[in-house]
């Protein structure tokens, strides 16, 4: 015998009028969390895009930004480093400079002719010569000076001659083994220093488009920076003399003690290319801050900065 299903009985205590409801408020709020992830995306995609406002107004109050950035960036990063790596935070600023120092073990022995591989804590290194790789890095020297040179872009011109005048004058060293290992601490400045100066690059580069990079780089080269110079800079017994567990004699012991440098010339050397390394990022803070001064306060509204820089390169 089929029995008909029972009608349902009103809830008394509203249960189901609070479910209608419920659905009812539910496509509402679905519709404005994806208005609102909507609206999340278009802006920040108008940010990253180069279709921002170009109005005379937008482009006068990104001249004045950049200023106050040129302005304040650089000494800040320097003082702040300098102050961290005095305090616990001195760790991290030294496995960043630990990355760098083996980058800079690598590139002098490129340029001194032998292969290198560079890891966290230790650079593979090849014992001698080859006439391989000193015509692979002449001939990358080269290229990129030329497809610079191409581009009229005489910055670069210049780096690469300088490049290239590095890599005469190490492969002609008396001792070139010595110069890949002073080229650790030694690399680990000027790399840093570069790092540094990527904040510097023109406004329509990659570099400076992409805001987390542009201010990573800087603090990356600056906390790298000071914790090798205070090394340095500070008393002897700052210097890492020793072994170093599984890997042998440290740099400046292989430096003093097998290739004959007094601790006062190892210092000395390395305090010399530190000061060098100043005065270059001195150089690149004027010729910045000079740029974007003229371009806040001299340019037209219709110009910014940047053409002044693709100007200046031409």
């Amino acid at each position: 015998m089929f029995a008909a299903a029972p009608k349902p009985r009103p809830s008394t205590d509203g249960s189901a009028a609070n479910q209608r409801d419920g659905a009812v408020l539910a496509q509402p709020t679905d519709e404005r969390m994806a208005a609102m992830v909507s609206s999340f995306a278009e802006s920040l995609d108008r940010s990253l895009s180069d279709d921002t406002d170009q109005s005379p107004v937008a482009l006068q109050k990104q001249a004045s930004t950049e200023f106050k950035y040129r302005l304040l960036a650089l000494p800040v990063a320097l003082l702040v480093a300098r102050w961290l790596t005095g305090t616990g935070f001195n760790m991290i600023a030294g496995m960043l400079a630990m990355l760098v120092h083996e980058s800079g073990h690598a590139v002098t022995a490129w340029l001194a002719g032998r292969w290198a591989v560079p890891t966290l804590w230790f650079t593979m290194i090849g014992e001698h010569r080859s006439w391989f790789m000193v015509l692979l890095v002449t001939g990358a020297i080269l290229f990129g000076g030329f497809q610079a040179w191409r581009a009229r872009r005489w910055g670069w011109v210049c780096a690469a001659a300088a490049a290239l005048l590095l890599q005469i004058d190490i492969l002609n060293a008396p001792a070139p083994a010595a110069v890949v290992i002073f080229g650790g601490d030694g690399g680990a400045l000027v790399l840093a220093t570069i790092l540094m100066a990527t904040f510097y690059a023109r406004r329509d580069s990659a570099l400076a488009k992409s805001w987390g990079l542009r201010w990573g780089l800087l603090i990356i080269g600056a906390l790298a920076f000071m914790h090798v110079y205070r090394t340095w800079s500070g008393p002897v017994e700052n210097i890492p003399f020793g072994e170093i567990e599984g890997r042998g004699p440290s740099d400046p012991t292989l430096l003093t003690e097998m290739y004959g440098w007094s601790v006062f010339q190892l210092v000395d050397r390395y305090l010399l290319l530190a000061r060098a390394c100043f005065a270059a990022m001195g150089g690149m803070y004027l010729w910045g801050l000079a740029s974007a001064y003229v371009a806040m306060r001299f340019l037209p509204p219709q110009q910014t900065y940047s053409s002044l820089e693709t100007q200046s390169t031409r």
